[in-house]
């Protein structure tokens, strides 16, 4: 039975966050960040917001390099192959 407690932390079971979707929404809710580890799911979030006029200013930044991926007020919007 000692062996039952393990004082050693146990590894996540989610992968890392590696893309934020940051976007101002009009009203009293303003600035939003969403995290996705997947860039299909980063980029689907993004043109949804987009698409449906939810957000006034949408980007999705690569949290490895700060590199941005998608601006919806700068026209900038990458291949998903280079995310």
């Amino acid at each position: 039975m000692s062996g039952w407690l393990h004082l050693d932390p146990l590894p996540p079971v989610w992968p890392p966050d590696r893309f934020e979707v940051r976007s101002i929404r009009p009203g009293p809710e303003a600035p939003a960040a969403d995290r996705y580890h997947f860039s299909a799911l980063a980029q689907e979030a993004a043109l949804r917001l987009r698409d449906i006029g939810l957000a006034t200013q949408i980007q999705v930044i690569r949290l490895a390099d700060g590199a941005i991926l998608y601006d919806l007020a700068a026209g900038v919007h990458r291949p998903l192959a280079e995310w």
